[in-house]
């Protein structure tokens, strides 16, 4: 899945209509589903379905299809939220921490933060050695301007994250 390069513009969000709701909240509990399923579900022929949805790629509302994984089934055995405090605030500091934060392939989501963290990554491990290794590498670098890391551990997902919810947050005639 792509990241968002930008936020989507006010105008792209008005005129989304029930239509593409609808085929966003399908496509959003199953992405493998076939044009002719989808059309059949939000009721319109294959053909304009297909432009829809070839609409709301481009314009970046779909930013791509993906499949969920256990994360225990790879060997991610240690699923950590790391607190990330900023001793440099500089741009530059900055810039070169993000840049190796969304390189690593273990931070599997990262957040810029406003309150006690700069940012909040989820990072995955197969051991808390491994973890710790991780942790302690981008803290000994100091071009990365890092001041702590506070780090929680994951001990039972409840509910995982699945897709943003379409219906409930702008229900339209």
């Amino acid at each position: 899945m792509k990241s968002p390069a930008k936020p989507l513009s006010r105008n792209v969000k008005d005129t989304l209509d029930r239509i593409d709701l609808s085929i966003l909240e399908a496509l959003r509990h199953s992405g493998r589903m076939t044009y002719q399923a989808l059309s059949e579900r939000v009721g319109l022929s294959a053909r304009p379905c297909l432009e829809r949805v070839k609409r709301l790629e481009q314009k970046g509302v779909i930013r791509g299809y993906t499949v969920l994984v256990e994360p225990s089934a790879l060997g991610h055995d240690i699923i950590a939220l790391a607190g990330i405090s900023m001793r440099d605030p500089s741009a530059a500091a900055r810039q070169r921490l993000e840049r190796a934060l969304i390189a690593h392939t273990a931070v599997v989501e990262l957040q810029v933060v406003n309150g006690e963290y700069d940012y909040i990554a989820r990072i995955v491990a197969p051991s808390l050695a491994e973890y710790e290794a991780l942790t302690d590498a981008f803290l000994a670098d100091p071009s990365f301007g890092i001041g702590r890391i506070h780090t929680t551990f994951v001990l039972k997902t409840l509910k995982s994250f699945e897709g943003y919810p379409v219906m409930n947050s702008r229900d339209r005639a």
